[in-house]
């Protein structure tokens, strides 16, 4: 949600600087369009109720979403585990969907770049090779030069995360924070996690399973 309202945030200033319009009052309708009527069309909708709807300024405000440079924060657990973890000898590797460009916005803003000895933006392949394809869990683990069946993979969405490492062999651990948005699971075989967790310093207890 973070990435939404950074993202709703640069529309409204792009929006208040061409029109007579506040920024806090567009910003203010977009989450309130998005909480009504979710993501489906979140820019028409914003237009029309500021009765500046056109079909290119809705393509160009969806352009400054996709491409603005994110105000975004990892979890607090995030940065010192992956640490300790590469403290330890452990290789670490993100994968991740979604336009490449947003998703490498992401990873800037997050500063997070460093903490990984890969990083799999499966966008830059084709879309074909999104999670839950095999092909970029396949590359991860050849890349570092690590069993599928001695590693572990943390996510949190069951309908794209689990279903290609669960098949590889690998330790699937889904994470379920508090709050948080959580995807329901997919039915069918595959779809699920291995194991929970609800904080990533628990990932310890979990890898002393795996050995």
């Amino acid at each position: 949600m973070e990435y939404v309202e950074s993202g709703f945030r640069a529309v409204a200033g792009f929006l208040s600087s061409l029109y007579d319009l506040k920024e806090d009052v567009v910003y203010d309708k977009a989450i309130a369009i998005l909480k009504t009527f979710g993501r489906g069309k979140v820019f028409d909708n914003l237009l029309e109720s500021l009765n500046i709807f056109d079909d290119d300024m809705v393509r160009l405000l969806i352009y400054i979403y996709r491409t603005h440079r994110p105000v975004i924060h990892a979890y607090e657990d995030v940065v010192p585990v992956i640490e300790l973890l590469r403290l330890r000898g452990v290789k670490t590797g993100l994968i991740t969907n979604g336009m490449a460009i947003v998703q490498q916005n992401k990873v800037t803003a997050l500063g997070i770049a460093g903490l990984f000895d890969v990083i799999i933006y499966t966008d830059a392949f084709g879309a074909e090779y999104w999670k839950p394809s095999p092909v970029p869990f396949k590359m991860a683990v050849k890349t570092l030069r690590c069993p599928a069946v001695k590693s572990i993979y943390v996510g949190d969405d069951p309908s794209k995360d689990f279903l290609a490492p669960n098949a590889l062999g690998m330790k699937t651990v889904q994470i379920i924070r508090s709050p948080g948005i959580h995807k329901p699971t997919p039915e069918g075989q595959g779809y699920a996690a291995q194991t929970t967790i609800s904080s990533l310093s628990e990932y310890f207890s979990v890898a002393h399973e795996n050995k």
